[in-house]
């Protein structure tokens, strides 16, 4: 009797433990965030990227009631910005302001120093097209001038690169398979970052660029710049004469590019839906809406293993693009 007795206590003695160290695990996700979060852009101030990841930021400010501080860590392929968040702990309270150039396209470069997708993806907010120009005196009128020309001449035909580390040169390998020219014979010139190339442009130093569409809305209200297609087949309310790609008869050039929120792999479940749910809250904020249009995005929500799997859907895209046309870096 005595001994079953015993036995009785301490399998309750087990389950009230069980229950404590359930109740200490959940407490985090209960008080998440108790202090500052920081969001990590792997760009310099100022581009796409980061006034998206500002917008977000101020709107998830409110949605988590504490402050959101966006940290800038340019460099190296992003991989500055990355190996900050990954090496930071799995609370929640170091993000990262992932996309393609962060993730996807890491998985082709061979010196990332560390597997690609060792990641938690918590959501994307927000995507949208790229935007290809010519200089505003180029003599070009139109996509089909461009497309004439650069099949006609290869060899002279130069082209903005940003290292083969961004959407931005993903679009003109895109826009060079679907037009049937040869990738290996354009010349391309190599620059830092997508505003580098259409100041270029603009300034007729290279043919042709592409970028982000917000990248070209100063120099296009000037006229230095021509815009001559939209990626994909949405319209930009800051380039309105713009047409879409689809709109051109031209589907498949539909590259885009996006912003969301990753964090170091292990973070807890439950922080990870509360920050996807709020997430989903801020992307049907008016506010936030305007902030995204103003650099050519739209919210475009994606969580957790949808993310993932559309990430490594991208990644492959990238890789098979690369292939084909004899262009990896």
């Amino acid at each position: 009797m005595r001994t079953r007795m015993v036995t009785r206590s301490i399998a309750a003695l087990c389950t009230v433990s069980v229950l404590a160290s359930c109740a200490a695990e959940a407490e985090p996700a209960r008080s998440y965030p108790s202090r500052s979060i920081d969001y990590v852009v792997p760009f310099s101030a100022g581009g796409s990227t980061d006034i998206a990841a500002r917008a977000a930021a101020d709107a998830l400010a409110g949605e988590l009631d504490t402050q959101v501080n966006v940290v800038n860590k340019p460099g190296a392929d992003q991989i500055i910005g990355v190996s900050t968040v990954r090496e930071s702990e799995p609370d929640g309270y170091t993000l990262l302001a992932d996309g393609a150039g962060s993730s996807a396209l890491q998985g082709l470069l061979p010196y990332v120093p560390y597997p690609w997708n060792d990641r938690t993806f918590v959501a994307k907010f927000a995507e949208g097209p790229h935007v290809y120009v010519v200089g505003g005196n180029s003599g070009y009128h139109d996509f089909d001038d461009v497309v004439t020309d650069a099949r006609e001449d290869p060899e002279n035909f130069t082209v903005g690169w940003i290292g083969g580390s961004s959407t931005s040169d993903y679009a003109t390998l895109q826009f060079l398979d679907e037009a049937g020219i040869d990738a290996a014979k354009v010349k391309r010139v190599p620059f830092n970052s997508s505003g580098d190339v259409m100041r270029a442009v603009a300034a007729g130093d290279i043919d042709f660029g592409a970028g982000g569409a917000s990248s070209a809305f100063s120099l296009s209200r000037t006229g230095e710049l021509k815009p001559i297609a939209l990626t994909g087949d949405e319209p930009v309310s800051e380039l309105p004469d713009v047409p879409s790609t689809a709109e051109l008869g031209h589907p498949d050039l539909d590259m885009q590019y996006w912003v969301g929120i990753s964090a170091p792999t292990g973070l807890p479940a439950d922080i990870t839906n509360k920050l996807a749910d709020a997430v989903r809250a801020i992307a049907e904020d008016p506010a936030v809406v305007d902030a995204l249009d103003a650099v050519g995005l739209a919210p475009a929500v994606r969580t957790g293993s949808e993310l993932r799997t559309d990430v490594q859907d991208e990644k492959e895209r990238f890789t098979n693009l690369s292939e084909r046309i004899g262009v990896a870096g």
